[in-house]
């Protein structure tokens, strides 16, 4: 595809950089937005893995205190490995929260901007250096968020065998009867 030719002087007098910048705006928005999203569901994998893993020491205190009660063996190896899982589930939900470093704009930057000459320029290399650095804030945001969603899903993956491991512990106490 070859780049369009700029327009000639019968042009009309509308430019695409205003509509460029909103778009570039409104991605940055929805970026920031998902990163939110993110961050929620990685907090609910960490309260639901700890309340899975906090039920699982409470199923092992009773078991283990009961009086002529003795944990069948196959309910072992899956009961330590639910554990295991959960927490690493949990894990990942907070690697999900991390802070990480991202590209935003520098205030130190910007303050010269708000000073005589550029005040006073026209707007639109003003709107087009705007446009710069929200677009590489939204690639910065966005690439954070391909991250965030990564360690999500094997927080939710690994919740999910932590849970598959839990039911065939379970099982493995009801067949003993």
């Amino acid at each position: 595809m070859t780049s369009p030719s700029p327009p000639g002087p019968a042009a009309d007098a509308a430019q695409a950089g205003p509509l460029i910048a909103d778009l570039i705006s409104k991605e940055l928005d929805t970026e920031q937005a998902v990163t939110g999203s993110l961050q929620s569901r990685g907090l609910a994998v960490i309260s639901s893995a700890g309340t899975l893993v906090t039920l699982l020491f409470g199923l092992s205190a009773v078991a283990t205190t009961a009086q002529h009660f003795k944990l069948p063996a196959a309910a072992k190896p899956p009961l330590y490995a639910a554990a295991v899982l959960l927490v690493a589930a949990a894990v990942a939900g907070i690697v999900t929260n991390a802070p990480r470093g991202s590209k935003v704009t520098s205030l130190q930057r910007l303050r010269p901007l708000v000073e005589s000459p550029y005040w006073e320029y026209p707007v639109g290399p003003a709107q087009q250096e705007v446009a710069r650095t929200q677009l590489a804030a939204a690639e910065a945001a966005r690439a954070g968020n391909q991250t965030r969603a990564r360690y999500l899903l094997i927080g939710i993956i690994l919740e999910i065998a932590g849970i598959a491991s839990t039911m065939a512990a379970v099982i493995a106490l009801i067949a003993k009867g």
